[in-house]
């Protein structure tokens, strides 16, 4: 066979750029902004006050952008001992450096300061700033002393130094994901990805866990390491109800019998040391099926787990949270839940207070899920209509509603990309709205809600971008009378916010 020449292409090499910056602020996004650099140099995980020796990656017309190589200057007003020994390679907490009242005022100051630039004036000329709603986390990590002269100082002290009362003081999720790796099943890793990455770390414990999902997270942990069908994991859920901790494993395929008992024999241990644990798998054909119930298959000499036959978890069987006075909602692994429960609580008051609503009032709960607005309002209110997009969310919220004995809140499922649809409602003038998207936001809802001249909107957000947004494309006669801030994620980036608008 002839051979023939190829040149091979030039390939330059780039030099990696670093500078030495100095950030003076924090963006709405939780990132730290060089402003005295032109362009701006925008820093994942950098706070105000702190000089850093950063490496240039992306260079735009508007802003570069850097990651931190080494920290120059510290800000000792802020900084504090980090809880957690993965902090470098986890892509959770990446702002555990920095005191959670620190981090939250600073992140508060930001989207103050970002809400002013991106929307209208006059529909925050009347807003009220509440106090944040704040996480339960007990930051012991910077503690006050005073020095025989009276002046007060901070001391650091380490996690290891405190009291076993405060050993879990970071703990406020009662929810995660976790990922599996099962490719070598010599090395198996249980944990978290990395930060924009898909590589796992393997993690033993994880600080901002509830104390059940730690106790449960550090043993189920060693279980799937060691099940036959580990490889047969997609990823698990773990959340922590009233009731019990429900563990559920998503599979890619069936569960072998071995494992299976190894399953049932983790649950049989755990209640014996008092904790109550709920093993389900969902299935590749999207069935939720109880632990029992794989037992009973496995008994049969059904091996096929992954079928789809109607053995979905019981409505007995399902985890129950409750928030809110003795309001219970039952919920499954697949259901959106609001993962801080002291965060929720507060909200779901604060919701109650601004809203005020009357035994005349009508409210339209948009983006409902399985009723977390709804319920907790439908005791002071004529009516409670709840529209959902995902059709087992609706599902339920209405047995949510028949599990309270609720009988005044009905939730229905329609497509809210769809506003012809809202006409079928018969939504009353004058009713309260309610509108918790997710993070892509509600502008073509916020756009069309003015048509039913909305006594009073309340906006709960995850996103202050498409907030800022949504709140732009309302009429000026529409303004934001107050305005909280939820530190529903502490130790990292996020800010979240709830606003109560009203028209003039």
């Amino acid at each position: 066979m002839a051979q023939f020449f190829k040149a091979k292409r030039n390939v330059k090499t780039q030099t990696a750029v670093f500078t030495d910056i100095a950030v003076d602020v924090i963006d709405h996004q939780g990132n730290g902004i060089c402003l005295s650099h032109k362009p701006i140099i925008v820093v994942p995980g950098a706070i105000a006050g702190e000089q850093y020796r950063v490496e240039i990656h992306t260079k735009k017309k508007r802003a570069w952008y850097g990651t931190i190589t080494k920290v120059l200057k510290a800000n000792e007003a802020a900084r504090v001992p980090t809880f957690c020994p993965y902090v470098s390679q986890c892509g959770g907490c990446s702002h555990q450096s920095f005191d959670a009242d620190f981090l939250i005022n600073a992140k508060l100051a930001s989207l103050q300061t970002y809400l002013k630039k991106q929307i209208e004036p006059a529909k925050l000329a009347i807003a009220e700033w509440g106090d944040v709603i704040k996480s339960n986390v007990i930051d012991s990590r910077r503690i006050l002393t005073t020095t025989s002269t009276g002046q007060d100082v901070h001391s650091k002290v380490s996690p290891n130094e405190l009291e076993p009362s405060e050993q879990n003081q970071f703990g406020y999720r009662r929810r995660a994901r976790i990922a599996i790796d099962a490719r070598n099943p010599e090395a198996i890793k249980v944990g978290f990805r990395q930060e924009k990455s898909n590589k796992i770390v393997d993690i033993k414990q994880c600080a901002i866990l509830s104390s059940n999902l730690q106790t449960i997270y550090a043993s189920s942990a060693l279980v799937f390491k060691r099940l036959p069908s580990a490889s047969s994991i997609g990823h698990i859920t773990l959340t922590e109800g009233t009731n019990a901790v429900q563990v559920c494993l998503h599979l890619t395929h069936s569960l072998c019998e071995a494992s299976i008992n190894m399953l049932r024999a983790d649950a049989s241990a755990n209640k014996q040391q008092s904790l109550n644990v709920k093993y389900s798998i969902e299935t590749k054909a999207g069935k939720l099926i109880s632990l029992e119930y794989l037992q009973s298959m496995s008994a049969a000499g059904t091996s096929n787990n992954n079928s789809a036959a109607s053995s979905i978890v019981n409505q007995d069987e399902k985890l129950i949270i409750c928030d809110i006075d003795d309001l219970q909602l039952a919920v499954t692994p697949n259901n959106f839940i609001q993962v801080n429960q002291s965060v929720n609580q507060l909200m779901l008051q604060c919701a109650i207070e601004w809203l005020a609503p009357t035994k005349q009032d009508v409210v339209i709960d948009l983006f409902s899920g399985v009723g977390n607005f709804g319920l907790a309002l439908a005791h002071y209110c004529a009516e409670v209509i709840g529209v959902e997009g995902v059709p087992e969310m609706v599902q339920v919220a209405n047995e949510n509603a028949q599990l309270n004995g609720i009988k005044n809140c009905r939730f229905e499922h329609f497509d809210l990309n769809d506003l012809s649809l809202l006409a079928k409602l018969k939504i009353p003038k004058n009713a309260i709205f309610i509108v918790d998207p997710s993070r892509s936001g509600a502008l073509e809802i916020m756009k069309t809600l003015p048509q039913f001249s909305p006594q009073k909107i309340l906006y709960v957000s995850c996103s202050p971008t498409s907030f800022a947004r949504d709140i732009d494309a309302l009429p000026c006669n529409y303004q934001i009378t107050k305005i909280r801030a939820l530190d529903m994620f502490p130790f990292t980036k996020h800010i979240e916010l709830i606003a109560l608008i009203s028209s003039n």
